[in-house]
Formats: structure tokens, C-alpha cells, sequence
């Protein structure tokens, strides 16, 4: 059965306490109580999908969250962090090592090109920055060691329109 968006929008991800409220309750804390100390090791051993041990790792608020963008972009899942350079650092440090090589557009916010240019240099990446707009660099600049592309469409500050579709078929 297909949802509508605004129904997923409101509904998706919904986790009700014992109480059965009818919005979203608000967890704030840190931590979470456990009967003794080897029931928190325990758990912290061996955290199953729907147990939260410690903020840092998940709560329910922050859970019902992921649910619903998930469901919303129809993918199986989702993680929410605390900024968008988070996600941006934790996606690029995730998909690379030593020796790989990325293909970014020059136009993007500051903080994207530090990242690219000195945190993944730090760890043995390469980055080639190319003119967003001109497939042909992109196609030049792409190897066989490319392990992603790395845009903004739009970008910022410039608003540079990239075509998605055509950069990620060359990729």
C-alpha cells in the first residue's frame, strides 16, 4: 500500500510510550536507567534495534526522526546528525581510505571544500575539483581510483545547477 507524503509526514516513525499520547513524545536525556550494572553492560555489549543505551548513540525522538525521512525518501533507513557538515564529514570519512580519489565540483560551501582539501588529505585521499558545470572535466577527472563524486546542486554560494543526472552516469 502506498502512502501519501503528507500522511508519512505525520505518521511515519511514530513511537508511542506506555502512555499512548497522541504526538510525538520528547525525550531529553542522556542516558537510560538499567536494573543493575551487568544489565547496562549487557546492553551495551549487545544493543539490539530498538534499545538505547546512550543519546550518542540513539534515541527515541532522534529515532522516530530517521523513521520518518526514511519514509518520506522511500529508503530502508536513515541517521540523523547534529549539523550538515556532520553528515557531509561522516559520508565522506565513510566512503573513503588511503589511496582512493574524489571528484568534487569547485563551487561549494567553504566548510565542503575544507573537509575535501585538508581533513581527507590528512588521510591519504585525493581530491580533484573540476568546474561543475562542464561534463567534460568531469569526465577527464574521473579514474578508476574515483571512488565518489562530491557536488552541491545548487550550490552555494554561487548557485551553480549541476545536472545530478549527468554527472552520476558518469560515475
Amino acid at each position: 500500500m502506498t502512502r501519501d507524503k503528507r500522511t508519512l509526514a505525520v505518521h511515519a516513525g511514530t513511537r508511542r510510550s506506555q502512555f499512548s499520547e497522541m504526538s510525538e513524545a520528547i525525550y531529553m536525556t542522556q542516558g537510560f536507567a538499567y536494573a543493575s550494572a551487568e544489565s547496562a553492560e549487557a546492553r551495551f555489549e549487545q544493543a539490539g534495534t530498538d534499545e538505547f543505551i546512550y543519546a550518542r548513540y540513539g534515541n527515541p525522538t532522534v529515532r522516530m526522526f530517521e523513521e520518518r525521512i526514511a519514509a518520506l525518501e522511500g529508503a530502508e533507513d536513515g541517521f540523523a546528525t547534529a549539523s550538515g557538515m556532520a553528515a557531509v564529514h561522516g559520508a565522506l570519512a565513510a566512503m573513503t581510505k588511503a589511496g582512493d580519489h574524489v571528484v568534487a565540483a569547485r563551487a561549494l560551501f567553504g566548510s565542503c571544500l575544507y573537509v575535501l582539501e585538508d581533513v581527507l588529505a590528512r588521510f591519504g585521499v585525493q581530491v580533484t575539483l573540476v568546474d561543475g558545470l562542464d561534463m567534460q572535466a568531469w569526465a577527464e577527472a574521473i579514474t578508476p581510483q574515483t571512488r565518489l563524486v562530491f557536488f552541491e546542486s545548487i550550490s552555494n554560494p554561487t548557485l551553480e545547477v549541476i545536472d545530478i543526472a549527468q554527472v552520476s552516469a558518469l560515475a
